[in-house]
């Protein structure tokens, strides 16, 4: 995904947050732009416009993002345009997402609602 890519221009108003291996945090963060989680993240992410989740990263709390790309492990619902779980991710919690990639060895247990659903914008259905 070219996240810390070389030709990354900061001046170009984008923003990126990391949760490095060494971290853990614990509450809810509302990122604007880009975050990559490689430690322990304990609560929600709001409104991310991409989340990367690395080989050695944990989220534990629902995650709500354009695009999402799981390569360690998520408990807790993920909301995404488009989710990607590669092959050594685990997520445990029901998905909605436009569209999902799974590579062979991902790992999902919930219920997954692909396709034909609203923007991710955090509002659910009133009644």
């Amino acid at each position: 995904m070219g996240f810390l890519k070389k030709d990354s221009d900061f001046a170009s108003g984008e923003h990126f947050s990391i949760v490095s291996a060494e971290c853990y945090f614990q509450g809810t963060l509302s990122v604007q732009g880009s975050l990559r989680v490689d430690g322990h993240l304990e609560g929600s992410v709001d409104n991310a416009r991409q989340i990367i989740v690395g080989e050695g990263g944990k989220i534990t709390g629902d995650v709500t993002g354009s695009t999402v790309v799981c390569g360690g492990d998520i408990v807790g619902n993920v909301c995404a345009d488009m989710l990607e779980v590669l092959a050594k991710a685990s997520i445990k919690g029901d998905i909605r997402a436009q569209k999902m990639i799974v590579e062979e060895g991902g790992r999902i247990e919930g219920l997954c609602k692909i396709g034909s659903i609203q923007a991710v914008d955090n509002t659910e259905d009133k009644e």
